[in-house]
This record gives C-alpha cells, structure tokens and sequence, in this order.
C-alpha cells in the first residue's frame, strides 16, 4: 500500500520518513518511535508547484536506503537519519532481510530490501 504525502525536496527514493507535526510533512524518520514509511520515488513537485510530496509505502516489501554496513544474515530494523541498520534489540516494527547468496556485502548508503509490518 502506497499513499502520496507532503515532504521536502531532498527526499529521494529509499529514504525512512515518519510525520512531523511542526512542518505537517512527512520527514526523514530519527527513529521507531512513530509510524513510518518509505519513499518510493523521489520527491516531486505539485503541479501548482506549491509543495513537494513523495509517494510513501508503509506496508509490506520495499527498499530502504542503509544507515550503516548491514551483516548478510539481516535482523530486526531500526531507523536513524531517515535510513535503517540492523538492530535486534528493536521492537519489531520491520525486518531487514538477509542478502542473497554470494552477494556483495551491502553497505552504507545502498539500496536494502526490507518488510515493514
């Protein structure tokens, strides 16, 4: 499931956004304390050109841009920085999943697949 919402311009594909009250935009998520999503694009502008938005997905398979270097066996995600990285003390809102065999490693700032629940 997806849903357009307001953001900033420097959102792009991949990054973990959560909603800020002050601004009233979907921003990069510091961490699991609220709902969240994952921008599927980058952010676009309206076509009265009066704000940004982006489309979010907030449920299922999609992928996440990492916050750090991730273990190929994946684990328990959490976010921090609008990214995530694999915490298994995290309170199990997603997963990140394990890399494929005799993938790369996947590193900081690559596009990860995760599931959000």
């Amino acid at each position: 499931m997806w849903i357009s919402v307001k953001t900033n311009q420097d959102i792009k594909k991949g990054d973990v956004l959560s909603f800020d009250s002050t601004s009233q935009k979907w921003l990069k998520a510091s961490s699991l304390t609220s709902p969240l999503g994952v921008a599927k694009d980058n952010a676009k502008l309206s076509e009265n050109e009066s704000y940004y938005f982006v489309e979010m997905q907030m449920q299922g398979q999609i992928e996440a841009i990492a916050s750090r270097d991730l273990p190929d066996e994946g684990g328990e995600l959490n976010v921090e920085n609008g990214a995530v990285f694999v915490d298994n003390d995290a309170n199990h809102e997603g997963i990140i999943c394990p890399n494929f065999i005799n993938a790369s490693q996947r590193l900081q700032g690559e596009l990860v697949t995760i599931i959000i629940r």
